[in-house]
């Protein structure tokens, strides 16, 4: 509004006429001077002044955008200073050139309780905290430790200042970890030489004392391997800890109540070693091996129940020719695997070693036949006391092209041994059904087919699926199949064997008990258990002719079966005699090869072709 009023100024004399010559004082000398100091006027109002209005707003509004940018960078400035420092969650210290502290965060003055008058009293940092020291360089850090709380401590210089920024970092968790690492650490090479599960002596340390046995003396010693032998069994009905507690038991008897074993140690989850100096090879496995035997094998008391272990032992001999302590152990446990009930005790030799070669050997092949299905499948005829037949037992044969024709005794014992015994029923299994889908369609021939069960088959979670899809895969019904299970798989597991029975006597399967008779066999299972048919095993039919007191014994069995309706099958009858003694008590169910050996499943059916169901002697005999 004002630069429009000085606008109009010329214009207002211009139209009244308004002479300025005489206020100046000018004398007139040239024509319409009135003009040029009118437009002099103009000029110095419309040019002149609006510049330096102009030059002076600019640079006031210069002035001014300069003075907002330096309150913005300082309140950046306070800002960062606040969040760096005043605001930080870390602890935050600084020192002059001279160490002196000059200023601290709220954190550090909570945490160290630092008093306002520190920073003004001249206070040294090292004299605050004693356990720092002069950095040496930029990247030095040093780990201090206030009231049970480590620090890490960084020193940081301020550019273009003479101040350093002390930052105090809580490092405990880290120095935590840190520690339990090296404890760890410490452990693991305490652990080394010690089993985690049972605290005992370990392999490690068993072979570094068998070195420096050998390096000590002169004399040569033999190394013991021991393990119970039903382990397995042991293992299915006990839980770990059940386990542990009975070899830490069996560890104590052999420190603490046998006199001779040295060096006592937890070599694996299942065996025990120790050395044994001075004594010879006849001394060591007629005497010392015997006492230590008869020690570990009493009573073992867990909880409320009382369990009878009985050991076995492998022991080996150190001499000159042995490179190593590990050698020496291996062999021993060599010369375990040969250990059984009946021969307890056994040394390493080379046939020794070439028999488990030997028995690896057939391992890898049998585990290469039962995945190609090479194993054929015979069948026995079971038959009343006439001869006529009323069901069969399916039986695994096997004739490597390698090894020729394997006796059932060695590749099914290598089977339970090398943990493939469940492949091999899988096997045989759907070779039966195949087999009894053949014969329905071909020769309406429906008779049912036992199929032997190990222990280890029994205590699989999915041993009725797998065996229930089988069948529904060849569309045989259950009534056709009879599972022959051993003593040892009842009492695996009590519980489970029960329901397991149970589930599959729904399914409509024929539950059989073979081999009673054999070993120590328990007569409350015949009440415990589902039962349909009781297999008496041959060591029981043979002497019923010759003994008395057998017969008697089998008498009183087959009676006891009678009662609890089970029926008895005479298994490996040879004579006709023993039919006869047999089929008086009441027994109507045989098989043995009186009446027919294992048929090939073209031999059965040529058989049946010819004589029907009659296995009598004469007519079994010539088909064999």
């Amino acid at each position: 509004m004002f630069y429009s009023v000085l606008n109009l100024v010329p214009f207002y004399i211009i139209l009244n006429d308004i002479d300025f010559t005489g206020q100046l004082g000018i004398p007139e000398q040239l024509p319409n001077a009135s003009w040029y100091i009118i437009g002099l006027i103009f000029l110095f109002f419309n040019i002149c002044i609006p510049l330096a209005i102009a030059r002076a707003t600019v640079a006031a509004k210069r002035l001014n955008q300069s003075i907002i940018d330096s309150n913005t960078h300082l309140a950046q400035k306070n800002d960062l200073y606040r969040t760096f420092f005043v605001e930080s969650n870390k602890a935050k210290i600084i020192v002059d050139n001279t160490f002196t502290i000059t200023d601290f965060n709220q954190h550090a003055k909570t945490l160290f309780n630092l008093t306002d008058n520190l920073k003004t009293s001249g206070a040294g940092l090292f004299h605050t905290f004693p356990q720092l020291t002069e950095p040496k360089n930029k990247d030095d850090k040093q780990l201090i430790e206030i009231n049970n709380v480590y620090f890490q401590v960084m020193c940081e210089d301020v550019n273009d200042s003479t101040y350093k920024v002390f930052e105090f970092i809580d490092f405990t968790q880290e120095q935590t970890i840190k520690q339990n690492l090296i404890n760890i650490e410490q452990e693991n090479k305490r652990l080394k030489y010690c089993d985690s599960r049972t605290q005992l002596p370990n392999r490690d340390w068993f072979e570094l004392q068998c070195e420096r046995l050998r390096e000590k003396y002169s004399k040569p010693f033999y190394v013991v391997v021991m393990q119970t032998a039903n382990n397995e069994y042991l293992n299915l009905k006990l839980n770990a800890n059940d386990v542990k507690s009975l070899i830490t038991a069996a560890y104590k008897r052999l420190k603490n109540d046998v006199q001779g074993p040295l060096l006592c140690s937890h070599i694996s989850s299942d065996k025990l070693a120790f050395a044994v100096t001075d004594v010879s090879a006849h001394t060591l496995k007629r005497q010392l091996l015997v006492e230590i035997k008869h020690i570990l094998d009493q009573d073992y008391a867990l909880e409320d129940r009382k369990f009878n272990l009985s050991f076995l032992f492998g022991f080996a001999h150190s001499d000159g020719n042995l490179k190593s302590s590990t050698t020496l152990i291996a062999n021993a446990i060599s010369a375990l695997k040969q250990a059984n009930i009946n021969e307890p005790f056994t040394g390493y030799d080379e046939q020794t070693s070439n028999d488990f070669v030997e028995k690896y050997e057939i391992s890898m092949l049998l585990d290469e036949a039962i995945q190609n299905a090479e194993l054929d499948v015979h069948y026995q005829p079971k038959v009343t006391s006439t001869g006529k037949c009323i069901g069969l037992e399916a039986l695994a044969r096997w004739h490597s092209p390698t090894l020729g024709t394997v006796s059932p005794d060695v590749f099914i014992a290598i089977a339970e041994e090398y943990k493939m015994i469940s492949h091999l029923t899988d096997l045989i299994i759907q070779k039966v059904c195949a087999q009894i889908a053949y014969w329905s369609q071909g020769t309406n021939l429906t008779l049912p087919v036992a199929i032997n069960i190990s222990l280890i088959d029994f205590s699989q979670k999915d041993f009725v699926s797998k065996l229930v899809k089988s069948l529904a895969d060849f569309n045989v019904k259950p009534q056709q199949i009879e599972l022959e299970l051993t003593e040892t798989s009842l009492d695996a597991n009590k519980d489970h064997s029960l329901s397991l029975m149970q589930s599959l006597q729904s399914w409509g399967f024929t539950i059989s008990v073979d081999d009673f008779g054999v070993g120590y066999s328990n007569i409350a299972r015949l009440a415990e258990y589902p039962i349909n048919k009781l297999k008496l095993d041959r060591s029981l039919i043979s002497q019923i002719t010759d003994s008395p007191r057998q017969k008697s014994l089998v008498k009183a069995v087959h009676a006891m079966c009678k009662e609890l309706n089970i029926k008895c099958v005479a298994e490996g009858v040879e004579t006709a005699e023993q039919v006869n003694a047999m089929a008086q008590m009441g027994c109507k169910e045989f098989q043995g090869y009186y009446f027919s050996k294992p048929l090939s499943a073209k031999g059965f059916s040529t058989h049946i072709q010819t004589f029907g169901y009659d296995f009598t002697p004469k007519k079994s005999l010539t088909m064999s």
